[in-house]
């Protein structure tokens, strides 16, 4: 399955499945971290963080504990989380980070804040 998100500039997010089982690979990517409110409409998600790394594998880890510890402390349910990628290979800090920034100030994401 794959989300486009974007206003002003559209991307294709890949579905890496639930973030409790996500490894993330050793690739520069924006990633988007969901949940899913209607169950009955698969593409419905809501985007609680964004993120960019120029290896995924090496910096997703931490970032995805923070989201984790504040969905938690919300008593929500850390399998309703999923993952989703938007692959940037080739690409500079500066390009992920302008998509980055502008998904963020579009979708708001509250653990972005």
């Amino acid at each position: 399955m794959s989300i486009s998100w974007g206003r002003t500039e559209r991307y294709k997010f890949a579905s890496s499945g639930a973030l409790t089982r996500w490894t993330p690979p050793q690739a520069p990517a924006i990633y988007a971290i969901t949940y899913n409110q209607d169950p009955s409409r698969p593409k419905s998600h809501t985007i609680l963080f964004i993120g960019e790394a120029d290896d995924l594998s090496q910096k997703a880890a931490a970032l995805n504990a923070q989201v984790l510890e504040a969905w938690q402390s919300s008593n929500n349910d850390v399998n309703d989380l999923y993952v989703f990628v938007h692959h940037m290979p080739g690409s500079t800090r500066g390009e992920r980070c302008k998509v980055q920034e502008q998904l963020v100030s579009e979708y708001v994401p509250r653990c972005n804040r």
